[in-house]
């Protein structure tokens, strides 16, 4: 069984819900490696959307390949959350996969009034429709990347459990996340004191084929401030030597 461990330095919650533990221009970058390859690079950024009633979070995650992986298998992914300022619920989600020869658009409207996802899934390649549904949803559901964001909001307590409801495009699922214990993190971006959760999201749950994710997320709400960044790591197989963005 494969194993992917994704270590992710994070702010852990100590803040209130009116002060959430990240902050509006929040960049962090990532060097991916692949057993002893260099395989590509990650970017999350987060940007806080006033202008709309009522403000929003909007979020990106970009994962390109790099080098000798790039020749093999050549990705090129764009995620793009929004999600409410308040209780960080998903309002939509666009996934845009270009991953060898597979390139989708995959749209995810979010109604929590009618607790109701609709999903659009367009194959870019061959300019079709692969297939537009609509699936039930609790009054908040969270996307892939929106969970992420909320989780960090979370008191997290070791030895215990929570459950984190997400909709990807089909069946809204609970899944369950552990929170596993303390431990301390050696980065490029520096040395943290962390929180390791691991949420249930592989084996049948979220993603069918088996593995393991892992978080890290930083327990010290001084790392919170707007004038610090956040540092991050994943270790393998894949590892990430974070860069931070000021």
């Amino acid at each position: 069984m494969k194993r992917w461990l994704l270590s992710v330095s994070l702010c852990a919650a100590a803040l209130t819900a009116q002060t959430p533990p990240f902050f509006n221009g929040e960049t962090m970058e990532y060097d991916i490696s692949w057993r002893i390859f260099g395989a590509g690079k990650a970017i999350l950024s987060l940007a806080h959307d006033t202008n709309v009633n009522p403000a929003v979070w909007k979020a990106a995650v970009s994962a390109n390949s790099t080098g000798i992986v790039s020749k093999l298998y050549k990705v090129e992914d764009v995620f793009r959350s929004v999600f409410a300022a308040q209780g960080y619920c998903s309002e939509r989600l666009q996934k845009v996969l270009h991953e060898g020869a597979r390139y989708r658009d995959i749209r995810i409207e979010f109604d929590g009034r009618r607790r109701v996802a609709a999903v659009r899934e367009m194959d870019l390649a061959k300019n079709q429709l692969v297939r537009e549904a609509q699936n039930p949803i609790p009054a908040c559901a969270f996307d892939v990347v929106s969970a992420l964001y909320y989780v960090r909001t979370l008191k997290l307590e070791t030895g215990k459990s929570f459950q984190v409801p997400i909709n990807d495009g089909g069946h809204t699922i609970l899944i369950d996340v552990e929170v596993q214990g303390k431990e301390e993190v050696k980065t490029p971006a520096g040395v943290f004191q962390t929180i390791r959760v691991e949420p249930q999201v592989f084996g049948g749950t979220l993603f069918k084929r088996s593995g393991r994710m892992q978080l890290w997320l930083t327990d010290d709400a001084a790392l919170c401030s707007p004038s610090r960044r956040l540092a991050a790591a994943m270790r393998p197989p894949p590892i990430n030597n974070p860069r931070t963005h000021s």
